[in-house]
């Protein structure tokens, strides 16, 4: 009996500090890191493993010359979307992808590949390429330590920057939500056939913003008010969109009748203090438009 108490106490000597360093967490050398965008109408992902420098030579030392580079650490970088785009002007179907890159002094190749499945780069097929294109280095603006992926909206399209030490890529994301909205608008709301008044409001701002079509423009919000949509939002895209046209009469014309509008407004009791802070925007904005003159 006390050989084999003996024997147990041994075991659990042994075994009581691994069971203590095993509930500690030790801080990950390349942590796992993430960003998820809406760019357009399309939800861009990115997962990857993010390595520092260290004091370490990365470019032709850590990461060699013209070689396949997971383009991070451990497991494979992943990019997915949930809508078809363009990718460095290659056609990318919905799906989650392996993201490489070669490294060159002078270029690089980005590389989409379909297997998700490797851990580094060691068993990458050239087979399972989606597409491939070539970009050129430059020197960061700033030292990166650890590797960084970004995604820069560019108006409902993005670029992609991904930055280590003193060297950072980029590559464009083309949703064509562009396309399909001048379609929309060409098809449902310029020949009557949507009956959703917001949607008139929508297509006249998004036509401001873009600074094209100014006449489709003026047409759309003048139809969003005419079919009982917010008055005062309609006023206020035309007399912008005139403004930019230089028709300064005609956009104090639709300034005076939003603050004729505005007049007549009901608002929500305890809220009738808007309607002075309303009146002010408006009549300073006829200020504005009348110096223009």
């Amino acid at each position: 009996m006390k050989k084999e108490l003996k024997l147990l106490l041994v075991i659990l000597v042994c075994i009581t500090p691994n069971l203590i360093l095993a509930q500690f967490e030790f801080p990950s050398p390349s942590p796992k890191g993430s960003i998820t965008q809406i760019v357009g109408d399309t939800k861009v992902e990115v997962e990857y493993e993010r390595p520092s420098v260290r004091g370490r030579k990365i470019y032709g030392g850590l990461v060699p010359w013209n070689k396949v580079w997971r383009t991070g650490a451990g497991k494979c970088t992943k990019i997915s979307f949930d809508k078809s785009v363009l990718v460095g002007n290659q056609p990318i179907e919905p799906g989650t992808y392996s993201l490489f890159t070669i490294p060159n002094e002078k270029e690089w190749v980005v590389i989409i590949n379909s297997d998700t499945t490797l851990n580094g780069s060691g068993n990458y097929s050239l087979e399972k390429d989606i597409a491939r294109f070539v970009v050129i280095p430059e020197k960061s603006a700033r030292f990166y330590e650890a590797l960084t992926i970004d995604i820069d909206l560019v108006p409902n399209n993005a670029k992609v920057y991904i930055s280590w030490a003193d060297i950072s890529i980029n590559f464009d994301i083309h949703t064509g939500i562009d396309t399909k909205t001048l379609k929309y608008i060409d098809e449902q709301l310029l020949t009557g056939k949507s009956k959703d008044v917001d949607a008139y409001g929508m297509a006249a701002w998004y036509l401001d913003m873009k600074n094209i079509r100014y006449n489709d423009a003026l047409v759309l919000a003048q139809k969003m008010i005419d079919l009982g949509g917010n008055e005062l939002w309609g006023r206020n895209i035309k007399q912008g969109v005139y403004d930019k046209m230089h028709l300064y009469t005609m956009a104090l014309e639709e300034i005076q009748k939003g603050l004729e509008f505005n007049k007549k407004r009901t608002y929500a009791k305890g809220q009738e203090h808007w309607r002075v802070r309303d009146m002010k925007v408006w009549e300073e904005r006829a200020e504005q438009i009348k110096a223009k003159q």
